[in-house]
């Protein structure tokens, strides 16, 4: 997998020390993310000469990591990114609190902090101090280069609506269309120590492969390299080389080298199969489509029943036709809602622009056009019928001219309501 472009540098695990960044990576070789998490402070020995961490004091410590993240930000685009997996730790009776001293060294060399994420697991590294709490989290810190810097959060929206709340078929304008953003807190459980996956690799702390998916997919295209300067069992190499990136690495430990180049070689076909399978982004597509026509359908409704209000007419029906994207500024698709019926169109047209105007309709992302017609034909076979209390679900078996039925589309949305309540 390794190529022969570049000074054969790319997709490899240097068993050299990450202080010789820059000796090491070329000036033509720009990374697009950095994930690391850095050696413990002086708790566990990574069985390397001249490790950092192990035996040294806070200070030389700190220094240390600065001197390897300095030499990052040189070979990292300007447009680029870092994540550092970090803990806290305590020493002399209180919590020493690295990731924010941490931060302030990563701060000097010009590294902006975007965010902080806590990273609640469910497995710790075995070691525990008196009157300490349970370990169940970590810090992510998250890095720019700069303030313009590459991020696809669309990409990793939650769009299963099993883990969206029971009302999303109900207010679909109150959710993005490409899903539910990011949490600040991420639960992800760490694999069993020891082992890694279904193949066997030692190692202190592996990283969750999803976790890791989810930063390269956030901060990275494919074919952007992705670096992890502590490379470790290897996570974030392998997750890079199934996803399509190119990858550089840096360990002290041979061993683990070693193990990193085996697993991959073991699992590389099978997992970069799923990833090209995976199809996350037509299942999101999906969930667009799902939130664009509850919204189109619900917009008819909200529109009915406020102007049965406002116009004292209740003898017309809507009918929902979709007309693609917008390009109009604050929306996101465009609809036309035919008025179907004998109505006063002069007092319609200034109602409807009066309830379009303001909330909840001015809410909804939609670049809405309407026409007025005394009646209008329907086939059974395409067209839908909804209800003014229900448009989440077609109602069956109904003669679309009943007068039960008040929005009509060929938008088929059939949700079970008492799933949703």
């Amino acid at each position: 997998m390794k190529k022969k472009s570049l000074n054969n540098i790319l997709n490899t695990v240097y068993n050299i020390d990450a202080r010789s960044i820059l000796d090491t990576i070329p000036k033509d070789v720009k990374i697009a993310t950095t994930i690391t998490s850095p050696p413990y402070f002086d708790m566990k020995d990574y069985d390397s000469d001249n490790q950092i961490g192990y035996g040294q004091t806070y200070i030389e410590y700190l220094e240390d990591i600065k001197s390897i993240f300095t030499g990052v930000f040189h070979v990292t685009k300007d447009d680029g990114t870092l994540w550092i997996i970090i803990d806290t730790f305590k020493r002399n009776n209180q919590v020493v609190t690295l990731p924010f001293d941490l931060s302030n060294k990563l701060k000097e060399i010009g590294w902006l902090l975007q965010d902080i994420i806590i990273w609640k697991k469910d497995k710790t590294v075995p070691w525990s101090t008196n009157g300490f709490m349970q370990r169940k989290f970590e810090y992510i810190l998250f890095f720019s280069k700069s303030e313009n810097y590459k991020t696809n959060k669309d990409k990793v929206r939650i769009y299963d609506t099993s883990q969206l709340k029971r009302w999303w078929v109900k207010y679909p304008e109150r959710y993005n269309p490409k899903g539910k953003a990011l949490e600040e807190v991420w639960e992800f459980p760490i694999p069993i120590q020891g082992s890694w996956g279904d193949q066997y690799i030692r190692h202190f702390c592996p990283l969750p492969k999803s976790m890791v998916a989810t930063m390269i997919q956030i901060s990275s295209n494919e074919n952007d390299i992705v670096l992890d300067p502590f490379a470790g069992s290897g996570t974030v190499l392998a997750q890079s080389a199934y996803m399509k990136r190119d990858y550089l690495g840096f360990e002290l430990n041979k061993s683990y080298i070693e193990m990193f180049e085996n697993y991959l070689k073991k699992t590389f076909k099978k997992n970069r199969i799923e990833y090209e399978a995976s199809g996350q982004i037509l299942e999101q597509d999906l969930f667009e489509k799902r939130i664009f026509d509850l919204r189109s359908l619900k917009f008819a409704r909200v529109l009915l029943n406020n102007l049965e209000k406002e116009t004292k007419n209740i003898d017309f029906k809507i009918f929902v036709n979709p007309k693609g994207k917008s390009n109009a500024r604050n929306k996101l698709i465009k609809v036309e809602y035919q008025i179907i019926g004998r109505v006063d169109k002069e007092s319609f047209e200034h109602t409807i622009a009066k309830l379009i105007a303001k909330p909840p309709l001015s809410k909804f992302g939609i670049e809405s056009m309407f026409k007025f017609i005394d009646t209008k034909e329907y086939s059974i076979k395409k067209h839908f019928g909804y209800s003014k209390t229900n448009t989440y679900s077609f109602l069956n078996n109904e003669n679309l001219s009943s007068s039960r039925i008040r929005v009509i589309s060929e938008i088929c949305v059939d949700f079970n309501e008492n799933d949703y309540l």
